[in-house]
């Protein structure tokens, strides 16, 4: 296996393609875009239906992967024309499920972006767990989004993604976001018991409109955050 295959390939980092409040009405807010009532936008968004597949979620530290015994991140699948208006591609049934987009999670990045996690297809079934972008003001997905989990394997090759959200000072949302990549040589010989693997690391921010890495030293990262990272490494 090529390192570059995953890691360079988007199945690690940033898989990111660029293409309550009250019932009053917020003062506007010079230079910025006004606040958007959160009563408001639930009930008038021409998505609605489809967001409410997306389960509400709060939570300190929420650690998102895929596990194929595990119910996490089962969700709810979406219907084809919903799965559409993610930013990913999908076009067709996937391997005769409705859509193979599992509406897992939603919860507030900040007054006026909603992050949502679903399960999408991957290279033999929905084992890839993305993060997506709703903007309340201008009622739509946004085209960014980002793999937080993964499970793969395929002759030799293995591949899992877990990452970890939370709160910095309890506001500013981040991710930690974790691969380990591995090759078993038996695959090409039996007598050959090697096995190459990789370990990557990221912490992403995602204050701002456009989500910013901050890090991918793995020293720096996995002594800052070895109590998460114990039994993953």
């Amino acid at each position: 296996m090529r390192k570059s295959a995953y890691w360079l390939s988007g199945a690690f980092l940033l898989t990111m393609l660029t293409s309550c409040g009250n019932s009053t009405t917020p003062k506007a807010v010079p230079d910025k875009e006004p606040l958007v009532d959160a009563v408001s936008w639930e009930t008038k968004s021409v998505h609605a239906e489809t967001l409410k597949k997306f389960k509400a979620l709060v939570f300190d530290t929420l650690k998102v992967f895929y596990d194929y015994g595990s119910k996490a991140f089962s969700g709810k699948e979406l219907t084809l024309q919903e799965a559409k208006l993610l930013p990913i591609g999908i076009e067709e049934n996937y391997f005769g499920k409705l859509s193979g987009v599992y509406a897992c999670g939603r919860f507030d990045i900040d007054e006026n972006r909603l992050g949502l996690i679903a399960r999408t297809p991957s290279e033999y079934e929905s084992s890839s767990v993305q993060l997506f972008f709703f903007d309340k003001q201008k009622d739509q997905f946004l085209p960014e989004y980002i793999q937080l989990g993964e499970v793969f394997g395929d002759a030799g090759d293995a591949f899992i993604k877990t990452s970890w959200l939370f709160r910095k000072d309890k506001k500013q949302l981040q991710a930690l976001v974790y691969a380990y990549s591995s090759y078993n040589h038996e695959v090409e010989d039996t007598t050959d018991h090697t096995v190459d693997e990789w370990r990557e690391y990221a912490l992403l921010d995602f204050s701002k409109p456009k989500t910013d890495t901050l890090s991918t030293n793995s020293k720096v990262l996995t002594k800052r955050f070895r109590k998460v990272l114990k039994g993953e490494i």
